[in-house]
């Protein structure tokens, strides 16, 4: 019997089947549309032979014809294999769709198209119901969002945009106080749409017509401020019980008018989409990203339904985020428990009323209530309360939260280990709220990466390590929260936390997210690749039968007894072995075996002098230690009272840079020859090689390979956008060690190459074209040339219009010209990019791409129109 074939377990199989029923499939009676293990007719089970699907799904409106084969994953087994058994009987069956899944997360194919179906933009990740599956009959991509919601959605950006230049005028602060009054107004217009639903599909509503958008705009205008306050927002505060509607700041009829003008036309909710609350994100990236000084930071919705698949709260559970912002997480867990659930009176008033709780400690809270509202309630345990003043003794089944970085806080005396350290007291509340007599009490948590590895840290993390099982850490790439912060984050998954019974586990799972499927700049773009969330997603459970399985897809595991002999640093890639082969059966060494490490000298900035001074002492920092060598006009000059004779540098040392962005850091540089009175800075190391084990020139060319670049990357501590390399990281590294004299006629070998190529530099560098002067008359650049040339050109066309996307990575300083990476709709680039024209010229205006060069002329631009970055400075001849 393969894994294919076991049976499936009860729990997935109750999962699943509550999932199609909540989506309105149906398992008996005339109306009959799902059948189990085999198909409806006994033709198609003879067109199987002897087969048998999981689920076979039909539709009447498709001539009762197979739409949708479901196959589960099996305990021990790949969802690959699931989906792969699946397209195989669809294939045969004739139907479209396909799902593999485990009951929480799922992955799709559309077998005419031969790729996942596109739902929105992005790939389908849950079952659906038979109305939308009825339109990938002959489509694999659908958008349920019309056409006017997405125009209305793209326009209420430049009415907040408008909006917040009339509140200024009102006094009110830039940022959420603003935000927060034009939140006020976007919810009537956000209720009425969904009130309107509702009623269209004949539910039951308490909502009162006072209450609704066009009775509000037929009050005369002089009065309508104190109709709202007096009457609206009273009947609101009734209907949800809350208190959360405040009266309007607003003084000046004429604004709000204005305001409501601008929204009238809109259409902002679907009755095809879940998009309901969905608007106000739209406001959180720009209020957020700036005005933020309470280290939150808007979690990505990708990001925030990995976690909460990850934790996979359940009805009967209470989930809380003590952090919670404008309410991400747990609208987010809101609607999965609402998927997943028996639609029962019981179960619909638990999870309205006592399974979603939350804190923020500003008067976001509010908005979180709104947002709650129009997800489907479970508003009122949302509370504005400062979470770490108030520590919560063990009364939730769950914490799930992104935490605010690096904070203080004066609440540390509350807690096991008092401290003003915000990351240590956040990491300990969230612990401290977990019941220990929960028979599932776990936690996720996003935490910036410092926390992880950071020494005066080192005892939170023994403390966590004895009180819950770390089941794993996932590191996130750094530019996922762009364009609010560039700090390196990961996410902490604890379970039995507070539990007594956490014995037996040896080790946790590490895992590093390289890509999480959108482009790591301030744009985040979609991108066409895969994400590695979904790997994580379908290993979630972390069983033990799947260790070689994870092992392959990029899971590592890190032992427990490790990280106590190393200050319980939580840093998997601190405990990789990356091991640099070569051809030949070499011994293998550790980098700390065979060198010795001397880290630099630091000195106050007043030390610096202006000019080179005799008796100065020279000091190489990381801008003059290149990969080529020493460049000795960028080494600065201090007073000699800073002499150390042991850091200065010798004939033979290999310079590396310990600190800087992470591209650059373990950068290393060679000293070929000897240099009078130079030293070298704080931020840049030397390694100097045992000459009886290594030849100097051998170590610096394997520290120079691309293997050595991935272990300084992997083992690299990296802050907000700072990468740091300890000698401890360094000295873990192994290297092949062949013989002395295989050593020498290696670095003999690689060095007659590097002649051979510096020869041909020269004589391109001597090659000077001889341009005959004939008197021709000199102009300025301006004379001949446009400098950001005007973005009217542009504005008239339509929004459909296809243009091209350039990346500043794209511009090649040894070729000229280049062509287009992709291509967008007009209308998604409007606004905060630079446009260009075929003949262009594209100049780099920030370094480093502007000392090297960086320019290239624009080629093959679909319309003859491209955007590009900020970054650009365009000339036009």
């Amino acid at each position: 019997m393969t894994a294919d074939t076991l049976p499936l377990e009860q729990d997935t199989r109750l999962l699943i089947d509550r999932s199609l029923e909540n989506l309105g499939w149906r398992f008996a009676g005339t109306e009959r549309n799902v059948y189990l293990e085999q198909p409806r007719t006994e033709h198609e089970r003879r067109k199987l032979d002897g087969k048998r699907p999981d689920y076979v799904l039909y539709s009447h409106e498709a001539g009762n014809s197979p739409i949708i084969i479901i196959e589960t994953k099996r305990k021990g087994s790949r969802l690959d294999s699931a989906l792969e058994q699946g397209i195989t009987y669809a294939r045969i069956l004739g139907a479209p769709l396909v799902f593999a899944t485990d009951g929480v997360f799922c992955r799709s194919f559309h077998t005419e198209a031969n790729r996942p179906p596109i739902l929105n933009g992005s790939e389908i990740d849950e079952l659906i119901r038979e109305t939308l599956a009825l339109r990938y009959l002959h489509t694999h991509e659908v958008n349920t969002v019309s056409k006017a919601v997405m125009y209305s959605r793209r326009e209420l950006i430049k009415i907040f945009d408008e909006a917040n230049n009339m509140l200024r005028g009102e006094g009110l602060r830039a940022g959420i106080e603003r935000f927060g009054e034009f939140a006020n107004i976007l919810f009537l217009k956000l209720i009425d749409e969904s009130e309107r639903i509702k009623q269209e599909n004949g539910i039951k509503t308490d909502f009162d017509s006072a209450c609704s958008w066009k009775s509000i705009r037929d009050i005369k205008s002089s009065v309508r401020i104190d109709y709202i306050n007096s009457t609206v927002y009273r009947l609101l505060n009734e209907l949800y019980k809350t208190e959360i509607f405040t009266p309007l700041q607003i003084r000046n009829s004429d604004i709000l008018d204005g305001i409501m003008d601008k929204l009238d036309p809109l259409t902002l909710t679907d009755v095809d989409s879940d998009v309901k609350g969905d608007a106000f994100e739209y406001f959180l990236k720009s209020t957020t990203s700036t005005q933020n000084d309470l280290g939150e930071y808007f979690t990505p919705r990708h990001i925030v339904k990995t976690m909460v698949r990850l934790v996979n709260p359940k009805i009967g559970e209470k989930i809380y985020d003590p952090f919670c912002g404008t309410g991400g997480f747990l609208i987010e867990t809101f609607r999965h428990i609402y998927a997943n659930m028996a639609r029962t009176e019981t179960n619909l008033e638990t999870l309205r009323e006592r399974t979603i709780y939350g804190n923020e400690i500003t008067n976001t809270a509010r908005i979180t209530k709104m947002n709650m509202i129009l997800a489907g309630d479970g508003h009122s345990n949302i509370k504005m309360k400062d979470s770490l003043a108030n520590p919560a003794d063990g009364e939730y089944d769950a914490v799930i939260t992104n935490m605010p970085y690096s904070q203080r806080t004066k609440y540390g005396s509350l807690y096991d280990l008092p401290g003003a350290n915000g990351d240590s007291i956040c990491v300990q509340h969230c612990m401290k709220a977990v019941n220990s007599a929960s028979p599932d009490g776990r936690m996720a948590l996003v935490v910036p990466e410092g926390f992880l590895f950071r020494k005066d840290l080192a005892r939170v993390r023994e403390y966590m390590l004895e009180r819950c099982r770390i089941q794993s850490i996932i590191s996130l790439p750094q530019g996922v929260f762009l364009p609010y912060t560039g700090v390196k984050t990961d996410i902490i998954y604890a379970v039995k936390v507070n539990s007594r019974d956490r014995d037996g586990k040896k080790y946790f799972w590490y895992f590093d997210v390289k890509s999480d499927g959108f482009t790591l700049n301030n744009q985040r773009r979609k991108l066409d690749t895969p994400s590695d969330l979904t790997k994580l997603e379908e290993f979630r459970k972390f069983d033990e039968n799947q260790a070689e399985e994870m092992k392959k897809a990029g899971f590592e595991q890190v032992l427990f007894y490790r990280m106590k002999e190393n200050d319980f640093i939580l840093v998997g890639n601190r405990y990789r072995n990356i091991i640099l082969a070569m051809p030949g059966n070499y011994e293998m060494a550790r980098l700390g075996d065979v060198a010795t490490f001397i880290r630099g000298i630091s000195f106050p900035k007043t030390a610096q002098k202006q000019n080179h001074i005799d008796n100065a002492l020279g000091i190489v920092t990381t801008k003059a230690a290149q990969a080529d060598g020493i460049d000795l006009e960028k080494i600065i000059y201090i007073d000699n009272s800073y002499f150390q004779s042991d850091k200065m540098i010798a004939k033979g040392d290999i310079l590396i840079s310990l600190a800087n962005s992470l591209p650059l850091v373990g950068r290393v540089t060679f000293t070929d020859k000897e240099y009078a009175n130079i030293s070298f800075g704080a931020f840049m190391g030397v390694i100097r090689a045992d000459t009886t084990k290594v030849i100097p020139a051998y170590l610096f060319y394997i520290l120079q390979s691309e293997k050595a670049k991935e272990y300084f990357g992997s083992v690299a501590r990296t802050t907000t956008n700072i990468s740091n390399l300890t000698f401890e990281d360094l000295g873990n590294f192994v290297f092949p060690r062949p013989s002395l004299d295989t050593q020498q006629r290696i670095v003999t070998e690689l060095e007659g190459y590097h002649n051979i190529i510096s020869g041909a530099k020269k004589i391109i560098m001597s090659y000077i074209p001889a341009i005959r002067d004939a008197g021709e008359k000199y102009m300025t650049l301006e004379e001949i040339a446009n400098f950001r040339p005007s973005k009217n050109e542009v504005k008239n066309l339509p929004g459909n219009t296809s243009v091209s996307f350039v990346p500043m990575s794209d511009i090649n300083v040894f070729n000229a010209s280049f062509e287009p990476k992709e291509e967008r709709k007009l209308d998604d680039v409007r606004s905060g990019y630079t446009f260009f024209m075929d003949n262009d010229i594209l100049l780099a205006k920030i370094t480093p791409c502007f000392e090297n060069g960086k320019a290239g002329i624009a080629r093959n631009l679909t319309n003859g129109i491209g955007f590009g970055s900020t970054e650009f400075i365009i000339i036009r001849a």
